[in-house]
C-alpha cells in the first residue's frame, strides 16, 4: 500500500483518498486503464483523479474553515450536512415550480445552448427516482482486449470488428467523462450571483445548505469507496436521473418546469432530489444530446458499445476524472473561443469534435490532457480547425432560425412547414443518431 501511495502526488497535503480507490487507479480493470487517450496509462489516471481530489478537498476545507480534513472530520461533516437535507427539501417544496424554472434557465445559460435544439422538462423531487431501467454492469462480451492500442501500430482499415468496437468503446468512455465533467458545473450553479440572489429571496438558508451538502458529497466520491460501490451496484441513494426522448413521441411532462412549444425534437427529462442535483441532471442531458453525435453510425456496433460503456458502475470514475479532462481541454482551446461573439459556439464545437473518427478523436484528447506542452499545442491547432467548422455551422443555424422566425409571423405559413430542423441539421452533416 505504501508503494501505491508514493505513486500518487498529493502535493504535500495530508488528505488521502480511500485506499481502495487508490488501488483502482492503477488497476488494469479500471475503465480507463487501456484508453489510448491516457498516453501514460495509470500515471495519467492518477494525475487527473488526484488533481480533482485535491480541489474538492480544498473547497470543503474552505467552506468549513479547516486546516486539514481527517477521516473522522469528514465523517462528522458528512453527517452534519446530510442532516440538513430534510429542511432543504421542505423549503424547496414550497418553491418547487419556481426552482424548476430557475434550474432550466440557469442550466441553459451555463451550457450556452442555442434555443430550439432541445426541450427541457425539469422535475424537482416530484417522484421517487426510478432506477428500474438502469444498466448496472457491462453486458457480457467476448475476450477482452487487454493491450493498450498504439496509434503507431495499426491501420484503421485493417482492424477487425472486435478492434473497431474496442476503439469505439474507448471513445465513448472519454465522451462520457466529458459529459459528466461538464455536468458537474450544475452542482454549483447556485453560486452564480444571479442565481444566489433568487435563492436568497426564497429562503436565505438554501445557499449555505447547498454549499455544504454538495461539497461533502463531492468528497465522498473519493473517501467513501464502499458506499459508492454499493450505490453503483444497487442504485440505492441515487438522487438524480436524466433521460432523452424523441419529443414527437411523448407529450408528457409539460405540467412541470419545461420549455413548451419549442419546436425541438430532443426532449430532456431531468429529475433531481435537490435543486443543485436537478441542475446537474439538466446539463448532463444537454451534454448527452451532443454526445450522441459521437456514437457509431452502425446500429449493431452502437448497441454493443453502449452495452459496455453506459452503465452505472462506470459513472463514479467518470465523475472523478471528467472535470479534470474538461478543464484540460478548456486550457487547450484557442483563446478566441471565449470571446463574447462566440457565445454558444462550444456546443457546435462539441458536435464537430465528437464526430471525428475514434482513433483521431482519442489522439486529440490525449494531446490536450498531456503534460507535454508540444502535444497540447498540437491539440490547440486541431481545435482551431474544429472551431472554424463549428463557426460555419453556428452561423448557418442562426440564419436558419432567423428565417424560421420571419416565416412564423406569416399568417399563411402552414404547420407542415413549421419545423424542418432535422432536415437542416442533416444538411450540416450533424443528423442525430437513432
Amino acid at each position: 500500500m505504501a508503494n501505491i501511495r508514493e505513486q500518487i502526488d498529493y502535493k504535500g497535503r495530508p488528505e488521502r483518498m480511500d485506499p481502495n480507490l487508490e488501488r483502482k487507479l492503477s488497476d488494469p480493470e479500471n475503465v480507463y486503464a487501456y484508453n489510448p487517450s491516457m498516453q501514460k496509462g495509470s500515471k495519467d489516471i492518477e494525475r487527473l483523479v488526484s488533481s480533482r481530489f485535491l480541489k474538492v478537498a480544498e473547497k470543503l476545507r474552505g467552506i468549513k474553515n479547516l486546516e486539514t480534513l481527517s477521516p473522522a472530520t469528514i465523517q462528522s461533516i458528512f453527517r452534519e450536512e446530510m442532516s440538513k437535507v430534510p429542511m432543504v427539501m421542505g423549503i424547496e417544496a414550497r418553491h418547487r415550480e419556481e426552482l424548476e424554472n430557475l434550474a432550466i434557465e440557469a442550466s441553459m445559460d451555463e451550457a450556452e445552448i442555442p434555443e430550439g435544439l432541445v426541450k427541457i422538462v425539469a422535475r424537482l423531487n416530484r417522484q421517487p427516482i426510478n432506477t428500474s431501467n438502469f444498466r448496472y454492469e457491462p453486458e457480457k462480451e467476448g475476450k477482452k482486449n487487454d493491450e493498450k492500442l498504439s496509434f503507431q501500430s495499426f491501420d484503421v482499415e485493417d482492424l477487425t470488428d472486435e478492434e473497431i468496437i474496442e476503439l469505439e468503446k474507448h471513445k465513448r468512455h472519454i465522451i462520457n467523462a466529458l459529459i459528466q465533467g461538464a455536468a458537474k458545473k450544475g452542482h454549483y450553479i447556485f453560486q452564480k450571483p444571479e442565481v444566489k440572489s433568487r435563492l436568497d429571496a426564497m429562503d436565505p438558508r438554501l445557499f449555505p445548505a447547498y454549499l455544504g451538502i454538495m461539497a461533502v458529497n463531492d468528497l465522498m466520491y473519493f473517501t467513501m469507496e464502499q458506499a459508492i460501490e454499493m450505490m453503483s451496484k444497487t442504485g440505492s441513494g441515487i438522487a438524480g436521473k436524466v433521460e432523452l426522448e424523441d419529443n414527437s413521441d411523448d407529450e408528457d411532462g409539460d405540467d412541470y418546469g419545461g420549455e413548451e412549444e419549442s419546436g425541438a425534437d430532443t426532449k430532456i427529462i431531468a429529475d433531481g432530489m435537490l435543486f443543485p442535483i436537478l441542475c446537474h441532471e439538466i446539463i448532463k442531458g444537454i451534454e448527452e444530446s451532443k454526445g450522441r453525435h459521437g456514437l457509431p453510425k452502425d446500429s449493431e456496433i452502437r448497441q454493443k458499445v453502449l452495452g459496455q460503456t453506459d452503465v452505472l458502475s462506470n459513472e463514479p470514475m467518470q465523475l472523478r476524472i471528467g472535470p479534470e479532462v474538461v478543464e484540460k481541454i478548456r486550457f487547450a482551446l484557442p483563446d478566441n473561443m471565449f470571446d463574447e461573439s462566440n457565445k454558444g459556439l462550444i456546443n457546435w464545437f462539441h458536435i464537430v469534435l465528437y464526430q471525428i473518427p475514434a482513433e483521431e478523436f482519442l489522439q486529440i484528447i490525449g494531446n490536450a490532457i498531456s503534460e507535454d506542452s508540444s502535444k497540447v499545442r498540437k491539440a490547440t491547432s486541431k481545435f482551431e480547425e474544429i472551431m472554424k467548422k463549428a463557426q460555419e455551422m453556428k452561423e448557418e443555424f442562426e440564419e436558419y432560425k432567423e428565417e424560421q422566425n420571419i416565416e412564423s409571423d406569416d399568417s399563411d405559413y402552414s404547420d407542415d412547414d413549421e419545423d424542418n430542423l432535422d432536415d437542416f441539421l442533416d444538411s450540416l452533416g450533424i443528423s442525430r443518431p437513432e
